[in-house]
């Protein structure tokens, strides 16, 4: 398959995994940012970039999207360190517990794999992510000009699409249906909470302290459940915090390996 794959730099292998309405590019910032010396290497989700989509109406599980992180890390030719934000860390979570891959760490930034299940604490907002995905659907399939806004505003604030350039906005127009589908893969990645402790090497759960409740519910629960993972929550940030943010996050991922070299390096 052919895909986005670009690399610079030299050391540990890290693949950085852009989220939804994101491509390669999306990491620029927080690698010009970063101290130490790594090979970094960067891909594109199916349906952006130069990344070919490869899901359709008639496929919804998470099958395509790990079997094609697991297809990145094999051209890697070496053990990764998995870096995500948003669905890219949802992506990051799915293909470890599935068994797709293996890496040697995980660093997350608003990483949002929210239907995973708590059996005994259904959270408050379950139903408002449903509802928010109806809508989104809908508003996708009758041609709403403005149907990339309810993705966005959900996981920001109301009015953060319109106050987006001109430029950005078009783009996330013009992949909405891209978009419909990363939410009905997302949606069929349904494990309980309780999986997350087979996640044994180091995590850091990244989120922003003006994230939603469903990010914060769901960070704290990785973070309860996987056995060496620690929470990393970045002031006055929101989740596209690897944007507004850029310095702050290379400074927890230079962190993060710093302390792998440091304790975990020989296992």
């Amino acid at each position: 398959m052919k895909f986005d794959f670009f690399e610079t730099g030299t050391g540990p292998a890290l693949l950085f995994l852009p989220g939804s309405f994101s491509t390669h590019a999306a990491w620029r910032a927080v690698q010009n940012e970063l101290n130490g010396e790594y090979r970094m290497i960067t891909t594109s989700l199916p349906g952006y970039g130069g990344t070919p989509e490869i899901r359709g109406d008639k496929t919804n599980n998470m099958e395509l999207v790990t079997d094609f992180v697991a297809e990145v890390v094999a051209r890697i030719e070496e053990p990764v360190h998995l870096i995500g934000h948003s669905y890219g860390g949802m992506n990051a979570y799915a293909a470890t517990l599935c068994g797709k891959v293996n890496p040697k760490s995980i660093v997350t930034f608003e990483g949002n794999p929210i239907f995973s299940k708590h059996p005994a604490k259904p959270f408050a907002w379950t139903q408002s992510v449903r509802n928010t995905m109806r809508e989104f659907e809908e508003a996708v399939i009758t041609g709403n000009a403005n149907a990339a806004g309810i993705v966005i505003d959900f996981w920001s604030h109301s009015g953060m699409f319109q106050s987006m350039p001109a430029q950005v906005a078009d783009y996330c127009r013009s992949k909405v249906q891209t978009n419909l589908w990363d939410w009905r893969h997302a949606s069929s990645f349904t494990p309980e909470f309780s999986a997350y402790e087979r996640l044994d090497m180091p995590c850091t759960v990244v989120r922003g302290e003006l994230c939603n409740q469903a990010m914060r519910d769901v960070s704290d629960e990785i973070v309860a459940n996987a056995q060496s993972a620690v929470l990393h929550i970045e002031p006055n940030a929101g989740h596209f915090l690897i944007s507004t943010h850029p310095k702050a996050c290379a400074t927890v991922i230079d962190g993060h390996m710093r302390l792998y070299e440091a304790n975990f390096s020989n296992f």
